[in-house]
C-alpha cells in the first residue's frame, strides 16, 4: 500500500476513535498525565475532548490548571473565565486565580522595591497555598540566585521542574547552577583539594542524578587515588546515561592497560575513536600496545595517523620513536643469535641502525614540540647513544 493511503487510512481510524471517545475519559487521561508532569500531553487530550465537545466546560478548567502549573497565570485566567460563561459553578475557581494573581503582584510588587526577603516569604505563602504554582518556586530561586546561595537555587529550579518539566527559564537556571557546582568541583580538583572537588561534584549529582560530567569526574578521582573499582561503577554510570562519552571509553582503556588487560584496553580506546576520530589520546596509546605485541606495522599505522589528524601532538611522536626503538631491539637481537650468516647478521645490524635513526628523529620531534618533556628527552638521548 502506498504511504499517503497508509497515512490517510491512519487519520481516518484515529479520528474515528476520538469521535467515539468520551470526552469525561478523555479528561480523566488527561489529569492523569498532569499529574505526572506531561502537560504538553495532557494539554493535546483537552484539546482533544474540547473538538467532541466545544462546551464541555471542565476540560476548559483543566486548561486553566495546566497553564497555572507552567507559571502564567494571565493565560489561566481568561480560560476559567470562559469556561464560567459556559458553567457559572466554576465561578470559585476564577475567584481562586484572581487571589493567586493578586497575591502575586503583591509579592513582585516587594521585590522591586528591594525588599527580598519579605518578597521571598510572600512567594513562600503562595507555593504553601497553592503548591502547583511553579512560577512562585521560580522567584523564590530568583531570589537565592541574586543571593548566591547556589544549593536553595538549585533546590527551586528543581521543583518548579517537577511541576513543570519543560519550563524555559528553570532549565536555564538548573543548568547555570548544575555548570557551577561542577566548576566549583574543577577548581577544587585543579588545586589538589579532592575532598572539595568531590563534594562539588556530588552536589552536582544529588540534584541532577544524569549529570554524566559530574560521574565522570569523580571516576577520575577515585582511579587517581588507586580505587579501580570504585572508579569503573562511576564510569559505568556515565555510559549508562550517555554511551557517546568518548572520554571514558579512552579512561576505562586506561585503566585496562594498567591492568595489562591490553585486549580489553584496545577495544576501549577504538571505542573512544570510533565515537571521536578526532580525539587523539587512544592513538598514541594504541600504538604503545600495537608495540608491545611486536605488532609495529599496526602501530605505525595508528601513529601515522593521529599525526596527520594533529601533527603538534607530542606524545603521538614519543610513541613512534618507542615502535621503532623496539622494532630496531628485534633485529639487533637477531643479529646476536648464534651460527648466523655473516651477511645476514651485517643486514639485522643495518636495519637496526636505521630504526634507530628514525627512531630519534621522531624523538627529535617530540621534544621540538614539548621541550619539557623528560620522558621524551630521556628516550631522544638514548637512541643518540646507540647510533653513536
Amino acid at each position: 500500500m502506498k504511504p499517503y493511503l497508509i497515512l490517510f487510512f491512519g487519520a481516518i481510524i484515529i479520528n474515528t476513535a476520538l469521535i467515539g471517545q468520551d470526552p469525561e475519559v478523555l479528561l480523566s487521561e488527561a489529569n492523569s498525565k498532569m499529574e505526572n508532569g506531561n502537560l504538553d500531553l495532557a494539554d493535546s487530550l483537552l484539546i482533544e475532548s474540547l473538538k467532541i465537545d466545544p462546551s464541555f466546560a471542565p476540560a476548559i478548567v483543566a486548561q486553566s490548571k495546566i497553564w497555572l502549573r507552567k507559571g502564567e497565570i494571565n493565560k489561566a485566567i481568561p480560560l476559567a473565565e470562559k469556561a464560567v460563561n459556559l458553567d457559572e459553578e466554576f465561578r470559585p475557581w476564577v475567584n481562586e486565580l484572581e487571589s493567586i494573581n493578586r497575591a502575586m503582584l503583591n509579592a513582585m510588587g516587594t521585590l522591586k522595591q528591594g525588599n527580598a526577603d519579605m518578597a521571598f516569604n510572600e512567594f513562600q505563602l503562595l507555593t504553601e497555598k497553592y503548591p502547583n504554582f511553579s512560577q512562585a518556586y521560580f522567584n523564590m530561586g530568583v531570589i537565592k540566585y541574586r543571593k548566591k546561595e547556589t544549593e536553595d537555587v538549585a533546590y527551586y529550579a528543581r521543583k518548579v521542574l517537577d511541576i513543570y518539566p519543560n519550563h524555559p527559564k528553570a532549565k536555564v537556571m538548573f543548568n547555570n547552577v548544575m555548570k557551577l557546582f561542577y566548576l566549583s568541583g574543577n577548581k577544587a580538583y585543579k588545586r589538589g583539594d579532592l575532598e572539595k572537588a568531590i563534594d562539588g561534584y556530588k552536589k552536582a549529582i544529588e540534584y541532577d542524578k544524569n549529570y554524566f560530567l559530574a560521574y565522570f569526574q569523580l571516576g577520575v578521582i577515585e582511579r587517581k587515588m588507586g580505587n579501580a573499582d570504585k572508579a569503573m561503577k562511576y564510569f559505568n554510570k556515565v555510559l549508562e546515561i550517555n554511551p557517546n562519552h568518548y572520554k571514558t571509553w579512552f579512561t576505562i582503556g586506561a585503566l585496562n592497560e594498567s591492568d595489562n588487560q591490553l585486549d580489553s584496553a584496545l577495544a576501549n580506546y577504538k571505542r573512544a575513536i570510533e565515537i571521536n576520530p578526532g580525539f587523539i589520546k587512544p592513538y598514541a596509546s594504541i600504538g604503545n600496545i600495537y608495540t608491545l605485541m611486536e605488532d609495529y606495522d599496526s602501530a605505525k599505522d595508528i601513529l601515522m595517523t593521529a599525526i596527520q589528524i594533529d601533527p603538534n601532538y607530542p606524545n603521538a611522536y614519543i610513541a613512534l620513536g618507542f615502535t621503532f626503538s623496539e622494532e630496531a631491539k628485534k633485529f639487533e637481537n637477531e643479529s646476536d643469535q648464534k651460527g648466523i650468516d655473516s651477511r645476514k647478521q651485517d643486514n639485522f645490524i643495518s636495519r637496526s641502525k636505521d630504526l634507530y635513526a628514525q627512531s630519534a628523529d621522531y624523538l627529535k620531534q617530540a621534544t621540538i614540540l614539548d621541550d619539557k618533556n623528560y620522558d621524551a628527552w630521556f628516550r631522544y638521548a638514548s637512541s643518540l647513544n646507540i647510533i653513536k
